[in-house]
């Protein structure tokens, strides 16, 4: 489409334009009176279907430019790229701001015709395939723009699917009928007889037997936990297939000399059954003699054998030596050498039985990069994603920073995973190139809204609570993040407002701002003093708190290939005031005391340093991450400024975690979908340590919340559930059911709990203070959605005994240790 329309367009556009800015002010206006003047908006006119906000990414990146022909050319350009408008009928441009003679600043309006949309799809003629699974197949969607060779496209990936099924005998034909609202598509559809394997036979082969065979096919026998589903095209497949196992153990002169495929017809389950014999010529096998290289200049001999995969005298295999010739290249290209030519000629000793390669090279010059173009962005600015290759135009061609730069536009979570893929194109010159990113868009806002109803036990209370946030981590295109938090409920109310960025003045540097106000009706054990004189912990009070609370913070990153190193510091401080009458109450805590009659401080500082290798932060299938922070807590001592106004609370607390990502298992099962099993190791450490001569309140000590760390333990209701150190350990294995949106996990976790860091050292191995929790869950990684139920069973061994024991603590049965937790999918960063 952009090919058909654009280079007709610019022409058409600049007379146009010309010719529409006249009427509008005089006939004395010089044609080009609009060039070099600021674009203040482009905007259109004309459209239907295509709603503005999904231009606002093309039209963004325009705004302060000053008009020529090549930006023209460029909004044509990516505009008609969109295959949204089947016509360009008018072009205005307008003063944004006085007259043509004395504007600084124009409007350019765009008046389209869009391509007519697709009304509704039908389907006839299916039975024993889902209507789900046919527009799944498809790319066509109501309500898209209809588009004559797309739905050819999509009569062969309607067939494609029920050949997958077994059907060989399909036959899809489709029509389109258009009315004065769109097109209906309609998908005609004859299934046929279903075609299964019955049996695979295999003549010739002596050293292999044909069970192991049949394991390396995709064509399987018809059974109970196999559909048996047959393809022709896998006959060719899977013949490759026996050839390569063969030669992976160095039998290199196999072959499948033909197959066989006879059919029969089950009248009773009204189906065609085949049986399928591959004749097989195994030959000789041959050990490996080695690899020599030939034309290298640039890497020495050494630095090449190196890479070779096998050792001489070991028995043959294909695919190692095809990852070697691999490895080769990779080096070259990774040091800018794309345009290196490379022949393996095969070294064979039929009498010794040996085989080996001599790899010749022909070095050319480095390639450089001459484009860096970005496709697919309709919201995202291109600098947004530009400053996150760590190339640019000049520089000398590096693989090694193409991944770099994929995971970088994968962390940011703006663009879909499967989306996210390079194109490597010759340039105007030799040894130049042009790298294409290609992205698709995913949505970045996330509305989160709920309503509770707490019953009508206290009929002074309105029954029902609200909360509600709305945030934007890619806000108009920009990449910074901006929410607004809101809560209300009878005892308590807040709202939080939030911004962040990851980029200030051209550099990776991130800063967060956050600010909130919270208020509640809380009620606390009080002091009573008896008539008799005793003081009873045993009462409660009530009493409202205020809190104020502001948070910053500013850090720096760095991308090596190897990790994403970021340095971090910040602050947070708050005002808190508890409202009671203190000439009647007395409260226990001094959590609560502290804070009485007027606003009292609570502030901290911190610094962090995190290296992360992971492949991608949020759902990582390999890769490692380590982090520690340091914070101190209490800046401004009581007295410091005369009178009680101040804080009385002064430690250190470090946080160190580490993360391990293991990919144990990767096997396809179709084009779209593969088993991975991902193993997951972590630990997390944390200590207190008080200033001398202070203690830390109980409420501010650590703890095993039961969400995060000793997952499924609620201990907080007892002194046993804080302490000064808390080490955390779990082990997961994980199974993306869909990559980066949805998991099945199983997890293990060991915790342990201790009153100071000195216990921590000394009596670390006492296995009453440990606490373990095992089970499965489902995990959603999506940043809009990102919660994690998990379905808990938690136990202790006691003085060597396994004991089950529910959420707090007390003993139960291994039936009755179990219980649901909704948790968080927080990424460490």
């Amino acid at each position: 489409m952009r090919t058909k329309h654009c280079s007709v367009f610019l022409v058409i556009a600049l007379a146009l334009a010309a010719i529409s800015s006249f009427p509008a002010f005089s006939q004395e206006a010089p044609a080009d009176w609009y060039y070099g003047k600021a674009i203040r908006t482009v905007s259109f006119e004309g459209l239907k279907n295509v709603k503005s906000s999904d231009l606002e990414g093309i039209t963004s990146g325009f705004i302060g430019k000053p008009f020529s022909d090549e930006v023209y050319e460029d909004i044509l350009n990516r505009t008609f790229a969109l295959d949204y408008f089947e016509n360009l009928k008018d072009i205005r441009v307008t003063p944004a701001d006085g007259t043509f003679e004395t504007c600084r600043s124009i409007d350019v309006i765009l008046v389209v015709e869009e391509y007519p949309v697709i009304t509704r799809i039908r389907f006839t003629g299916y039975h024993q395939i889902r209507l789900a699974d046919l527009k799944d197949a498809i790319s066509s969607a109501e309500k898209s723009v209809y588009n004559e060779a797309k739905r050819f496209m999509d009569e062969r990936a309607l067939r494609d699917l029920y050949i997958e099924k077994g059907f060989t005998e399909i036959k899809i034909s489709s029509k389109a009928e258009q009315n004065a609202d769109g097109y209906i598509v309609t998908y005609e559809i004859n299934e046929g007889q279903k075609t299964v394997v019955k049996e695979i036979t295999f003549t010739g082969n002596t050293v292999v037997s044909a069970a192991t065979l049949k394991g390396k096919l995709s064509l399987k026998e018809v059974g109970l936990f196999q559909k048996g589903s047959f393809q022709e095209s896998q006959l060719e497949q899977d013949s490759k297939a026996i050839v390569a196992y063969y030669k992976d153990h160095g039998y290199v002169d196999a072959r499948v000399v033909n197959y066989t495929v006879d059919t029969a017809y089950n009248e009773e389950k009204n189906r065609r059954e085949l049986t399928i014999c591959f004749n097989i010529q195994e030959g000789s096998k041959y050990m490996f003699s080695g690899v020599t290289f030939e034309g290298n200049k640039v890497f020495s001999t050494e630095e090449l054998s190196a890479l070779v995969r096998q050792k001489p005298g070991e028995t043959y295999n294909e695919t190692r030596y095809q990852e070697t010739a691999m490895a080769v290249q990779f080096k070259y290209y990774d040091n800018g050498y794309t345009s290196n030519q490379f022949q393996s000629q095969m070294v064979k000793d039929s009498d010794a039985k040996t085989i080996g390669y001599n790899i010749v090279i022909q070095e050319n010059s480095r390639s450089h990069i001459e484009n860096i173009i970005i496709r697919g962005n309709t919201k995202t600015k291109d600098e947004v994603i530009t400053r996150e290759i760590p190339v640019e135009s000049g520089d000398i061609f590096s693989s090694a920073k193409i991944n770099t730069a994929l995971r970088n536009l994968y962390n940011l979570q703006y663009f879909s995973p499967n989306s996210i893929y390079p194109e490597v194109s010759p340039g105007s010159e030799e040894d130049l190139i042009d790298i294409v990113f290609n992205v698709e868009e995913q949505s970045t806002t996330s509305i989160e809204f709920g309503l509770n109803f707490s019953g009508v036990n206290d009929p002074d209370q309105f029954p029902i609570s609200l909360y509600a946030k709305l945030q934007d981590s890619n806000l108009f295109g920009t990449g910074r993040t901006a929410s607004i938090g809101l809560n209300l409920a009878t005892t308590d109310q807040s709202v939080s407002l939030g911004y962040g960025q990851n980029w200030m003045f051209g550099l990776p540097i991130s800063t967060s701002l956050s600010l909130s106000y919270s208020h509640s009706t809380n009620n606390d054990l009080r002091s009573y003093v008896t008539p008799d004189g005793e003081v009873n912990n045993g009462f409660y009070m009530e009493y409202e708190s205020h809190e104020f609370n502001f948070t910053a913070s500013l850090g720096h990153r760095w991308t090596p290939d190897w990790a994403i190193l970021t340095l971090t510091g910040g602050l947070s401080s708050s005002l808190i005031n508890n409202v009671y009458d203190s000439s009647i109450y007395t409260p226990y805590s001094t959590t609560v005391s502290n804070y009485n009659a007027k606003f009292e401080p609570k502030n901290s500082l911190f610094a962090a340093f995190s290296m992360d290798g992971r492949n991608i932060n949020y759902d990582p299938t390999d890769g490692w991450f380590v982090s520690q922070r340091l914070g101190w807590y209490g800046l401004v001592p009581r007295e410091m400024f005369g009178g009680q106004w101040g804080e009385t609370e002064f430690y250190l607390r470090t946080d160190t975690k580490a993360e391990r990502y293991f990919t144990l298992v990767n096997h396809p099962f179709s084009e779209k979908w593969s088993l991975q099993l991902i193993l997951m190791l972590y630990s997390g450490l944390s200590f207190q340590f008080p200033v001398e001569g202070t203690a830390i309140k109980q409420s501010n000590q650590l703890y095993m919340d039961g969400r995060f760390n000793a997952r499924g333990w609620t201990m907080t209701g007892t002194s046993a559930g804080y302490g000064r150190a808390l080490w955390n350990n779990t082990v997961e294995l994980r199974m993306p059911v869909v990559p980066g949106i949805l998991a099945v996990d199983l997890f293990f976790d060991a915790s342990v709990l201790k009153k100071t860091p000195g216990d921590f050292f000394t009596d670390l191995f006492n296995s009453n203070d440990w606490y373990f929790s095992y089970g499965p869950s489902v995990r959603f990684c999506i940043q809009q959605f990102p919660l994690r139920l998990l379905f808990v069973n938690t136990f202790q061994i006691k003085d060597g005994q396994f004991v089950c024991e529910t959420a707090t603590g007390d003993p139960t049965t291994w039936a009755g240790a179990w219980h649901f937790v909704l948790s968080f999918n927080i990424t460490n960063r």
